[in-house]
């Protein structure tokens, strides 16, 4: 089926109605061009083109006639610089030099006053030492007392032992403080016992004050270590001492114990 297709056609000025016609809605058939024809890009191309050569060409002769335009650009800027210089207004002399004040005159020194001479009063002469009388003659001497001997210690109240707890009673059996830790007491196994026992009597009978009596010599790991030392305080009948136990790698030291007796007194002085 075809279409008709309506075409503008040139009309008069004068005629309006004419006029209106042309510009009327209208149907267009397929393939009319509805908009301005583009530019061809030929044209602008060549333009870049142009302007891309004439930027390479200013580039070369830049680099490839360095000397000349240099020597050009020198002898032009002494030409600009000499043509300132004359042109430039001569500066202006000074028409009056500056009064320079005369120097001040040094000021006159000041007199000091002149104060009349006193007498000085001298100084009274010091003492003549005099010398040192005799100070046997003049010193009262007297005797010192000798100081009397600090009265001897009190021996120490036997401890307290609760009768209802069996390692007390054992450790007091032995030699060893009562209160000593509970968990210690019931760790030792009854051969510690019998070392703690040897030792303190050993310590007692046999160790100066000055010395520390330690028992067993050799032991076996799971065995109690027991070190026996004396501390000052105890009468001369009576020796004081202080036991330090070492069982599983911890040391203990129980509160001073007291033995007393007229044997123990020849084994205290060793």
């Amino acid at each position: 089926m075809t279409v008709p297709v309506r075409r503008a056609h040139a009309v008069p000025a004068e005629s309006d109605d004419d006029l209106e016609d042309a510009f009327a809605p209208r149907e267009f058939y397929s393939g009319e061009r509805i908009c301005p024809e583009p530019e061809r890009m030929g044209g602008s191309v060549l333009r870049g083109l142009l302007v891309i050569a004439i930027a390479l060409g200013g580039g070369w002769a830049l680099i490839s006639y360095q000397a000349a335009w240099r020597g050009w650009l020198a002898a032009e800027l002494a030409t600009v610089s000499s043509a300132i210089d004359q042109h430039a207004p001569a500066p202006v002399a000074a028409t009056a030099t500056a009064a320079v004040a005369p120097p001040l005159p040094p000021p006159a020194p000041v007199a000091e006053p002149v104060m009349p001479p006193q007498a000085v009063a001298a100084d009274p002469p010091y003492p003549e030492p005099q010398p040192a009388a005799e100070a046997q003659s003049d010193v009262t001497t007297a005797s010192i007392e000798p100081a009397a001997a600090p009265p001897a210690s009190e021996p120490l109240p036997p401890p307290v032992v609760d009768p209802a707890d069996p390692y007390q009673k054992r450790a007091a059996a032995v030699g060893l403080h009562p209160k000593l830790s509970r968990v210690l007491l019931t760790k030792l196994s009854p051969t510690d016992y019998r070392n703690a026992q040897t030792a303190i009597e050993t310590a007692v009978a046999k160790t100066p004050d000055t010395g520390t009596f330690v028992w067993p010599r050799q032991r076996t790991p799971e065995l109690a270590l027991f070190e026996v030392h004396f501390v000052p305080g105890a009468a001369p009948h009576c020796r004081r001492y202080v036991v330090i136990v070492t069982k599983d790698r911890w040391s203990t030291t129980a509160l001073p114990m007291e033995k007393c007796g007229t044997a123990l007194k020849t084994a205290k002085g060793k």
